[in-house]
């Protein structure tokens, strides 16, 4: 009887998936546009800390003005390079992915926006993990997965964490209004 362990590893396009579609599920469930500077910075520290743990922040402001640029180009329709060469045949198993992403949330947290994580982080974080193993997973999904709690009660915590900005909160007003009148049918 063999007693090997069996690791699954992802590739890096998987991880950048599963980066983006955790970070956009964190965004829209807590009403915050996924541009707002808690997702990208936390990205850009990620996608740093998969490739090298004790990366400095330098490292991080670099990824992510990579990134900006980059965005920037696509949303202007220019053709923006393509760099999956680089990373060819790199395999990250879930455990590096996890002590990335977390580190990432973590940093950003503390240099961008001068807190803690907090509940969105943590679902960001959540998120990525469970969508790395499930790609298809649902808001739902996730919170039954990780907090074993009703997807209202997450959702509900997710809209107590305070506006990280003046215009953020302006926006979340704006949102809630809408959505408010909406309801009523207006």
């Amino acid at each position: 009887m063999s007693t090997a362990v069996i690791t699954n590893t992802f590739t890096h396009p998987h991880v950048v998936a599963a980066l983006e579609a955790g970070m956009e599920m964190a965004a829209d469930e807590s009403g915050r546009p996924v541009s707002a500077e808690r997702f990208t910075w936390a990205t850009a520290a990620a996608l740093t800390y998969l490739d090298g743990a004790g990366a400095p922040w330098a490292d991080v402001y670099a990824r992510h003005i990579e990134i900006a640029a980059a965005q920037a180009a696509a949303d202007r329709g220019e053709d923006v390079e393509d760099t999956s060469d680089l990373y060819a045949g790199m395999r990250y198993s879930r455990e590096h992915v996890s002590a990335a992403v977390n580190a990432g949330v973590d940093a950003a947290a503390r240099t961008i926006r001068e807190r803690q994580a907090d509940d969105i982080d943590n679902l960001a974080v959540n998120a990525v993990l469970t969508l790395l193993d499930a790609p298809d997973a649902s808001f739902d999904a996730v919170v039954e997965e990780c907090y074993g709690e009703d997807a209202d009660a997450v959702s509900g915590w997710l809209s107590d964490v305070p506006a990280d900005s003046d215009a953020e909160l302006d926006a979340q007003q704006a949102a809630r209004i809408d959505a408010y009148l909406r309801s009523v049918g207006l």
